[in-house]
């Protein structure tokens, strides 16, 4: 550990805060790197090399060439002596402040050495999660040290977790749980696949938030894009819910994926995209599958008769040849216009 100038000027007055009188920071050489007359700064200071060689407290009396009356004490940090604090003034006055000041020095001199070492692991432990994160092949040996290293058992089945929104305040992690910013609006949960972080993250997200919850992966890249895709699902077909879970998503994805023949489906929803009666038809068909075919439910929701809703879903019946009311053909309606709004979106 060496005094740099910042440090050393910082040390200086903050002493000086406290005590009447001029302080002066050498380093280990003697050179004046910090003091309460800047004019003396990088100059050698005699006494503080005196202080070094002899490895005790100076006291000057009388003025010696660049030196002024006043005691040097010799700063230690891990038991090596890396530098000298002169105390300028009359000994007699100035001596008893001797070990107090060279106390407040090497306490911020501690401190400064923890926060450098605490932003070094931060900053390893920023690079690693950048590379786990989008890392897509098998992790080897050199990968599990390095996360060895930095405290991260790779040996922990995880998943992703992704909220894409704002954060009231961050929620507490636990044992091997990770964040990591993705973009502006998106960050990041790495967790242990048992971990409850959602519940955790539930209080304090606004409503127009989303999380995308991946499945767990021995691989977390992969996890990682299965919460990315999860929020994308839920977002492109206008899901209401928050909480995103992928696996409960999968078979979407999967016919997205696909070349599965529902081409004389699409084409339907394209057309009634065109105009406010077709955006209708719509309307009514996902507010009939929302409510599992109710009636009544679907006549409250859309404000209107039953008569309307009844002809309504007899527009949809003649237009695909597909009746709402049969499963079978519900299932074509729903997966045709998940299809659609999947690659309208993407394109």
């Amino acid at each position: 550990m060496k005094i740099n100038k910042v440090l050393a000027q910082e040390i200086a007055d903050k002493v000086m805060s406290v005590i009447p009188y001029k302080v002066n920071i050498m380093d280990e050489n003697g050179l004046i790197i910090g003091s309460g007359d800047k004019k003396r700064v990088d100059t050698i200071h005699e006494g503080a090399v005196s202080a070094i060689e002899q490895g005790t407290m100076v006291t000057i009396y009388k003025p010696e060439g660049s030196s002024k009356p006043g005691v040097n004490i010799p700063i230690h940090f891990q038991n090596k002596t890396i530098g000298v604090i002169g105390i300028s003034g009359d000994p007699r006055i100035v001596a008893p402040f001797a070990e107090l000041v060279r106390v407040t020095a090497e306490l911020l001199i501690d401190q400064e050495f923890l926060f450098k070492e605490k932003r070094i692991k931060e900053q390893m432990m920023e690079e690693f999660l950048y590379h786990w994160v989008f890392r897509n092949n098998e992790y080897d040996t050199a990968f599990f040290n390095n996360a060895e290293a930095i405290g991260v058992n790779l040996k922990l089945i995880r998943k992703a977790v992704i909220l894409k929104g704002k954060l009231r305040k961050q929620p507490s992690l636990f044992a091997q749980e990770f964040t990591f910013k993705l973009n502006q609006e998106s960050q990041l949960f790495i967790v242990p696949d048992t971990s409850d972080i959602v519940y955790r993250l539930e209080p304090l997200i606004s409503q127009d938030s989303k999380v995308g919850i991946g499945d767990r992966h021995e691989i977390l890249a992969k996890s990682v894009q299965e919460a990315k895709r999860a929020i994308e699902i839920s977002e492109n077909l206008k899901f209401a819910q928050i909480i995103c879970d992928y696996p409960q998503l999968k078979f979407i994805d999967y016919l997205t994926n696909k070349n599965v023949a529902f081409d004389e489906i699409i084409p339907f929803y394209a057309q009634l995209d065109e105009n406010q009666k077709g955006q209708e038809l719509l309307e009514t068909l996902l507010c009939f599958i929302e409510n599992s075919g109710d009636m009544n439910a679907i006549s409250y929701k859309l404000h209107i008769h039953r008569n309307s809703l009844a002809y309504r879903l007899q527009r949809i019946e003649i237009l695909t040849n597909k009746n709402p009311k049969k499963f079978i053909d519900l299932f074509q309606l729903f997966t045709g216009y998940v299809l659609y709004k999947m690659k309208h979106s993407s394109s």
